[in-house]
């Protein structure tokens, strides 16, 4: 079938670029509405325009890249393309070849938009089919106005409250030794992959470890010679009081480190031996991520975007500490920012900064909370209200508010799986009537660490299990023979893991589900009434990553364990129903 619409908009482009006459494309378009053909073939078959220049009209087809990041991007490239233009058309430079500029698009399908990028750079367009978490990626990077320091440079830091005599180790921070100790670590930090670097105060100097992939690794000692000098260097470039050394101090700061721009979010707290500072590495790469890329499943994937489509309800993102919940947030948000919404968040603290998302920071010190952002957000029009946790009664009941009166409400909540979320809602005091009629979904999720893709082998399940029996009988009821192992590689540091993988649960809120909610239902009841309904147990979303060799037996283990402790050696078999 002819788009017309399409040929019309390409045939006013040849138009504008003077190829065809007004009088050409419109008797050839009258033509092509006649024969019911397309008007571009007929213009090229009658020698008024050329292939050349249909390509150049529409950009022709475009090569799907699937990442911008293993790109060697030219910064004086991005800016041909001015950044509020290239924003609203999702559009990104990344290379020109003598008059042709090749560009990123999330739509490269969008003959408009790529007409308005050759028009403001005056080069020949050959668009690129990139994901839109990529280019908000590249756009975020490249097209930034924060202050970034540099590792190595001097920074100025404040000394109010300096003692006497102590002037030595503010002079201290700022030489060469400790410039580039500093460096090394945070460098070495964003090259491991770590989440954290804790600096630790100890009798003899100072202790230093990197938490990689959930898990803290050996600690590397370092001289009391450094200790003050170095700690002063870290709080200055956090922006924290060199002087002030008897209270808690939060900083943050930017940078970039092994070529990723990385945003350090450091927490100061004073103990016996002196000062411990952890440093939380907010890398950009981790942000921009899809739920293919977080471990979804196809199917999980495809509940999770028609969620996202709905105009109201609350979807509710559950785990305990350190299980993802953020990150699967962003992402959420990243696929709502493709479309034209007013997104409106309230964090504590904001991880990321989101072009194209209103965030706002909760500030309950000065009575500006959760709950108060999200009665101010009401009035500020929005279409997705993001609270990124909601701690109390008032802030769910606040939330639930919202989605009653026509908005698409994500939060977050410590729970330990899908049920248990439901009714612990209705522990915290919220309504029945409130979470029955505004809950529209839980995703319930934790980490599990990815089996080194360099290194795996593939070993029997009775040889890692000899001690394990039962489990070992549940793997080979569901056909699972062989398990996948690392064996250690310098790419993983001889651990056998390499980075982590979510596992899954989404509970959906049925008719059945909500009547239980109204009525006094318990967990158990939910949880059994829930994978009725058809919810996928985590447990089954772990044995088929565990069949895939996405992960290990190790992470197995773990989540029968909790599974165990929490629900009993019975439920077990109910939540491992269907892998």
């Amino acid at each position: 079938m002819i788009d017309w619409e399409r040929e019309q908009e390409v045939l006013r482009i040849l138009h504008r670029q003077k190829a065809l006459s007004a009088d050409q494309a419109r008797e050839v378009y009258q033509e092509a509405i006649r024969s019911d053909t397309s008007a571009l073939d007929l213009a090229v078959q009658r020698g008024l325009v050329t292939h050349e220049q249909l390509r150049e009209a529409t950009g022709g087809e475009a090569r799907a890249v699937a990442s911008l990041r293993d790109l060697d991007i030219d910064p004086q490239v991005v800016n041909i393309l001015p950044p509020e233009v290239g924003r609203r058309l999702r559009a990104f430079p990344v290379a020109v070849y003598q008059d042709t500029l090749e560009v990123a698009m999330s739509d490269p399908d969008n003959i408009t938009a790529i007409d308005e990028v050759r028009r403001q750079t005056g080069y020949k367009i050959k668009p690129l089919r990139v994901s839109d978490p990529e280019i908000a990626w590249a756009m975020d990077t490249y097209w930034t106005s924060d202050e970034i320091i540099d590792l190595e440079a001097e920074v100025p830091g404040r000394g109010e409250g300096l003692a006497e005599g102590l002037d030595s180790v503010g002079d201290l921070s700022g030489t060469p030794a400790v410039i580039q100790l500093s460096a090394t670590l945070i460098s070495r930090g964003v090259r491991m992959g770590a989440s954290d670097i804790h600096i630790e105060s100890r009798r003899k100097g100072l202790q230093v470890r990197y938490r990689v992939d959930g898990m803290l690794d050996e600690p590397a000692s370092l001289p009391a010679e450094i200790k003050d000098a170095l700690i002063s260097r870290l709080k200055i470039m956090a922006g924290m009081d060199i002087g002030e050394s008897r209270k808690p101090q939060d900083g943050r700061f930017t940078t970039q480190a092994a070529g990723r721009r990385i945003d350090v979010r450091s927490a100061l707290r004073p103990t016996v031996h002196g000062e411990n500072i952890v440093m939380r590495l907010l890398d950009k790469n981790r942000l921009y991520i899809t739920f293919e890329q977080l471990g979804m499943s196809a199917n999980l994937q495809e509940q999770m975007e028609a969620l996202l489509k709905a105009s109201r309800g609350l979807l509710a993102i559950v785990g305990g500490t350190g299980t993802g919940k953020t990150t699967t947030l962003y992402a959420a948000l990243h696929y709502l920012r493709q479309r034209a919404l007013n997104i409106e968040s309230v964090e504590d603290p904001i991880e990321y900064q989101l072009d194209g998302v209103n965030q706002s920071t909760a500030r309950p010190d000065i009575g500006v909370g959760f709950a108060e952002h999200v009665r101010a957000m009401m009035r500020q029009d929005p279409d997705v209200i993001m609270v990124g946790e909601a701690r109390d009664e008032e802030t769910m009941e606040a939330a639930f508010r919202a989605a009653l009166t026509g908005h698409l409400v994500l939060t977050s909540l410590h729970s330990n799986d899908a049920p248990s979320a439901a009714t612990r809602m209705l522990q915290m005091g919220v309504e029945p009537y409130l979470v029955s009629s505004g809950l529209r979904a839980v995703l319930a999720q934790r980490l599990a660490r990815r089996v080194c893709p360099d290194c795996k082998t593939s070993r029997k399940v009775e040889e890692v299990l000899a001690e394990a029996p039962a489990l070992q009988k549940r793997l080979a009821e569901h056909r699972i023979t062989v398990v996948a192992e690392g064996t250690g590689c310098e790419r993983c540091r001889g651990t056998g893991f390499r980075g982590r993988v979510g596992l899954f649960e989404l509970m959906r809120m049925t008719p059945t589900l909500k009547t239980m909610v109204l009525g006094d239902v318990d967990e158990q009841a939910m949880r059994h009434a829930a994978i009725s309904e058809g919810m996928v147990p985590m447990l089954s979303d772990a044995m088929a990553k565990l069949r895939s060799g996405l992960i290990g037996i190790d992470a197995l283990l773990s989540l029968q364990a909790d599974l165990s402790t929490e629900y009993g050696d019975e439920a077990i078999d109910i939540l491992g129903a269907g892998a």
